[in-house]
């Protein structure tokens, strides 16, 4: 009985919350209409994939194969993710996850950990030095730490993190601490502005084994179909207009 209360809960979810509920009014409009009848299926079609477990991992799995190397570095680079400002840690937890895998990475290796974003609604470097502090403390960390807030995407991460290493003298041989899914973009840009890169990523979306719930529409999906496809334009955008 606990089990069936749990599937009817989990698929009433699945249909009444987005993005289940505009795939059934695109699929209401589809048969209700008699002009655009196309366009409101291949919609619902569309927007029904994009949601579902097997396609996102489909979009993502080639982002996430990153080659982990066993070279040393000389600095950890960890780029941000944004912020939650009211928040008692204030990193978006993707970016969380960055920061104390750097931290560790850092200590571990006892070399300068280097925080590179900026933001446009709050400077990011500047909540985010709140969060180091309390892992710092928890973590009890002695190695140099720097900011770069003045970046505002990755490709700006990767220009003014150069010009910080060339101000402090740090060697342009790194470990880059970012999310999976977008540690080749960061990778390729990092590697235009000089610095040889040891990858470190964190965060894997691909999960790769697939049950009953994973073909239904999940907002979960969707958001990281989207940070798949955005980075698939991300990396073309950079062979296009910068020739990478």
């Amino acid at each position: 009985m606990i089990n069936l209360i749990f599937a009817l809960s989990k698929i009433f979810t699945c249909i009444i919350l987005p993005p289940g509920i505009f795939i059934i009014l695109l699929l209401i409009s589809f048969f209700a209409c008699k002009k655009f009848r196309s366009l409101f299926l291949f919609s619902a079609i569309v927007l029904y994939l994009l949601c579902i477990t097997p396609t996102k991992d489909l979009l993502i799995s080639h982002l996430e194969n990153v080659k982990i190397d066993n070279g040393s570095a000389d600095a950890v680079v960890v780029l941000g993710g944004g912020v939650y400002p009211n928040g008692y840690f204030k990193s978006h937890p993707e970016a969380f996850e960055r920061i104390v895998y750097g931290l560790i990475l850092a200590g571990r290796h006892n070399v300068p950990f280097v925080f590179s974003g900026g933001g446009v609604k709050y400077n990011e470097s500047k909540l985010v030095k709140v969060d180091i502090k309390h892992l710092c403390k928890c973590l009890g960390c002695y190695f140099s730490i720097y900011f770069d807030n003045k970046s505002l995407n990755t490709y700006q991460n990767g220009y003014y993190t150069s010009v910080l290493f060339e101000k402090y003298g740090l060697v342009k041989n790194i470990y880059l601490v970012t999310t999976a899914y977008h540690m080749m973009r960061a990778t390729l840009i990092f590697k235009h502005f000089g610095f040889e890169v040891h990858p470190r990523p964190v965060g894997f979306f691909y999960e790769g084994r697939y049950i009953f719930w994973d073909f239904l529409p999940h907002m979960d999906n969707f958001y990281e179909s989207y940070k798949a496809i955005h980075e698939i334009f991300g990396i073309l955008s950079l062979k296009i207009l910068h020739g990478f």
